[in-house]
């Protein structure tokens, strides 16, 4: 497959990626509603730190996604934490695989898939730092 349409469709992944893993963030910025989850993790036995965490994963990794910069390890942090969010969402949050119009677990399995499929193929060529890859 030709290498410029092969690094414009992960170009167009990574924005999108990157799109959808934000706004999961910035929700938590808000004072209201970090407390709220905070209560909610620690009524399932998780640490409230980990809501603080999350956000930083989603913001932080979102935006590095983006731009294409440290590739490996964003999504290397970013399998980990939908590993763990899958998890989660099975065990202690009893989630389905999807619920009408509410998701379920099918949205933790999606951005795992999204994180393994970028640790496999690299930023591409319109990366900001692509950095070393697999």
């Amino acid at each position: 497959m030709d290498l410029l349409l092969t690094s414009t469709g992960i170009l167009i992944f990574r924005i999108l990626y990157g799109i959808s893993l934000i706004p999961h963030g910035i929700v938590k910025v808000n004072k209201n509603a970090n407390i709220q989850l905070k209560g909610f993790m620690k009524q399932l036995g998780i640490p409230p730190v980990f809501v603080d965490l999350s956000m930083l994963v989603e913001i932080i990794g979102g935006l590095l996604i983006i731009i294409g910069a440290i590739s490996l390890i964003v999504s290397a942090i970013l399998i980990v934490f939908f590993i763990s969010t899958t998890i989660v969402s099975i065990t202690k949050m009893k989630k389905p695989l999807a619920t009408g119009m509410n998701p379920g677990v099918d949205l933790d399995i999606l951005f795992l898939a999204g994180a393994i499929l970028l640790l496999i193929l690299g930023p591409g060529e319109f990366a900001l730092l692509s950095g070393p890859q697999i």
